[in-house]
């Protein structure tokens, strides 16, 4: 059998977003709009997978397992995403690249770093462990409204900040960090900027080696529609040495020879990776990767942002209060909607029910729409979540 080689040139026109939407077999049974938790997946994965499985059986895995096919995907994923390949490294999930910041830099008794309230848990417990060698977490708090600013983060820098971090977008309220505001605070402090990426990358469309962070981590599962297992970690060049690498393995260093007793590090992104790679996975990665730069990552975000904005107006029109910001600059793919003191299970259940996968998140319900739903399922999710708001209105007046 043999294996294409896929090739996705950059898509000059606005992709049938009909047609796009018939590649996810799951998009035709569920209202999916739960991206921010897992992404329903193209018909291009399977296929990959059956490729991958095929050139098993039928050539012993010659490219399947071959390091020069890890190659190609990583220049394919470097050149989608916008980074330099030799500064991109495969890595399991989000929390893997933050763990490589968190135990790879030379921190000292009395350094500090400062996270927010609103970070993930996964931008949260790495650091936990560093309070055990005198690294103090400094946590900028939320406001009433849920948002966090640059300015929050400010206030706890002083001299000894080696890192700040942040998400890209928050996964809960769906705010949008203003990276260039967080890049010029750490530059000028000496700061490295680490973000958690995965709420944002294959959703806006800027180059991540252009958001001024000298780290990016981000898992495939959700926007990259790949495997759980596959993502990526983009290191800029001032960081690259001020890691250590936690790990050391074949491909860590400049040489394969055993007999070296001191090699020295591989001088790129390489030098985080340990031992063989997640073949399927990022076999799987490279064709969603492509799959992706055939739409455009500017038709994407387009896409994004109409369907986030049509759910936020359509919400409004109901009476339905949303948490997320408006104004597109400050959000990005998910819309956090207020309850009135619903409980936010018993609505996820209820949309559940009506087919309709959205999340309870800190007494609110989440939705986190993607190119393969269109106005028809934003439609339903609001008029179905208008329903469920007057029962629950109902059944707790009955109660009283």
């Amino acid at each position: 059998m043999t294996i294409p080689t896929p090739a996705s040139p950059p898509a000059a026109a606005s992709p049938d977003w009909a047609s796009v939407r018939a590649r996810f077999p799951a998009a035709s049974r569920w209202t999916y709009l739960d991206l921010a938790r897992k992404a329903i997946l193209p018909d291009t994965v399977g296929q990959a997978m059956a490729e991958w499985l095929a050139d098993v059986d039928e050539a012993g895995g010659k490219r399947a397992f071959s390091m020069d096919e890890i190659e190609a995907a990583r220049a394919d994923v470097a050149r989608v995403f916008g980074a330099p390949a030799d500064r991109l490294a495969f890595v399991k999930n989000t929390s893997e690249g933050i763990n490589i910041v968190a135990q790879g830099l030379d921190w000292q008794p009395g350094d500090n770093l400062v996270i927010s309230t609103e970070e993930h848990e996964n931008n949260t417990f790495p650091w936990r462990p560093l309070a055990d060698r005198g690294v103090e977490v400094r946590i900028a708090q939320a406001g009433a409204d849920g948002m966090v600013s640059v300015d929050d983060y400010r206030a706890l820098v002083d001299g000894r900040t080696r890192v700040v971090a942040v998400a890209w977008v928050t996964y809960g309220l769906g705010q949008r960090a203003d990276l260039a505001a967080f890049a010029d605070l750490c530059r000028s402090r000496d700061i490295l900027l680490v973000v958690d990426a995965v709420q944002g990358l294959g959703i806006l469309a800027d180059p991540i080696g252009g958001l001024g962070a000298d780290v990016v981590a981000a898992g495939g599962h959700k926007a990259q529609f790949s495997l759980a297992g596959a993502g990526l970690f983009h290191v800029s060049d001032r960081a690259l040495d001020r890691l250590r690498p936690t790990y050391a393995a074949k491909y860590s260093f400049d040489t394969l020879d055993r007999t070296v007793a001191t090699p020295a590090l591989a001088p790129d992104a390489h030098r985080f990776e340990y031992g063989n790679p997640n073949f399927l996975g990022i076999w799987v990665q490279r064709r969603s990767a492509l799959l992706i730069e055939s739409w455009g990552r500017g038709h994407v975000e387009a896409r994004i942002r109409d369907l986030t904005t049509r759910a936020i107006e359509g919400a409004r029109e109901r009476g339905i209060a949303v948490a997320t910001p408006a104004d597109w600059k400050a959000r990005a793919g998910i819309v956090s909607f207020r309850l009135g003191g619903a409980d936010a299970d018993r609505i996820e259940s209820w949309l559940g029910e009506d087919g309709i996968r959205a999340a309870a998140k800190d007494d609110r319900i989440r939705i986190a729409p993607h190119v393969y739903n269109d106005e028809g399922d934003i439609d339903r999710f609001l008029d179905r979540l208008s329903f469920h708001l007057r029962r629950n209105s109902s059944a707790a007046e009955a109660a009283q």
